[in-house]
């Protein structure tokens, strides 16, 4: 499981690579997976809820309920 700290470094992480792809030429062509897309989701609704479990599984189940 991740701590706080590996969360920030991911989130540091998908920052930069965005703010080097919109500064270059590179085309990104990354595929969103199911993780990436929730997160797209939830900001584009503005809804963005501390997550209590980090597994898909929980996730969809929770979505469904």
């Amino acid at each position: 499981k991740m701590n706080v700290d590996q969360h920030i470094k991911v989130a540091q992480w998908h920052l930069e690579q965005a703010r080097l792809h919109n500064v270059s030429d590179h085309t990104c062509g990354c595929p969103a997976n199911k993780h990436d897309q929730r997160a797209i989701d939830a900001v584009e609704a503005g809804l963005i809820i501390e997550e209590k479990a980090c597994t898909i599984e929980a996730k969809e189940a929770r979505a469904e309920a």
